[in-house]
């Protein structure tokens, strides 16, 4: 089953490790390698607060690490960032443009994933992104859950390969699977294993 990393820097400290926007920054390229080490199949800059030269600097890094991988990654929201960075495609938001209209502006092979809850969203994206993120499946955040019966729903009802978000640790990967989920999408549980793993001095 393959494996959705969302980024969040906040993130990628450990517990009283003072933080900077400077190592901020480094630990994300650092992330790509960790996603490109492990196999991860999609990793997804979301760092919703930066402008659109921060996002482009920190991406066009990450993009070269990526380069010679299997590991694809996506820009949230903004696909002209997604372009100028040089990044496999872009992740839109219930709030971004339309993957219709985004389909129409980027070249072949380029990659659109979308958030989604429901069917109606589904359904508006299935003829133009490439895969979707669908959630909350299990509770995460305080957001309102979908629930895993939801979940296979969907999943039974569209060609649109789904992403299960939301909640979702080594005991419930099983579950998500059975349900039909093409994947799973995490930013904590990926973060966590980030941090197990590096070293500062690596």
């Amino acid at each position: 089953m393959q494996r959705y990393l969302i980024t969040d820097r906040r993130r990628l400290f450990r517990e009283g490790e003072p933080y900077t926007e400077f190592v901020a920054r480094q630990r994300l390229v650092a992330l790509a390698r960790f996603a490109a080490r492990e196999g991860i199949a999609y990793l997804q800059l979301r760092e919703k607060d930066w402008t659109a030269r921060q996002i482009t600097e920190v991406a066009t890094a990450m993009a070269a690490v990526l380069a010679e991988t299997r590991t694809r990654l996506l820009v949230n929201d903004r696909f002209d960032v997604a372009l100028a960075a040089r990044a496999h495609g872009v992740h839109l938001t219930t709030r971004s443009l339309p993957a219709r209209i985004v389909r129409s502006c980027v070249p072949a092979g380029f990659l659109i994933a979308v958030s989604t809850h429901n069917r109606r969203e589904i359904a508006e994206a299935e003829s133009f992104a490439d895969f979707a993120v669908c959630g909350p499946v299990f509770p995460s955040g305080g957001k309102p859950v979908l629930g895993l019966e939801a979940f296979a729903e969907l999943a039974r009802t569209t060609s649109l390969p789904l992403f299960a978000l939301g909640g979702i640790g080594p005991d419930q990967a099983a579950h998500v699977r059975q349900a039909g989920a093409a994947g799973i999408a995490a930013i904590r549980a990926f973060a966590k294993e980030f941090l197990t793993s590096f070293s500062p001095e690596t």
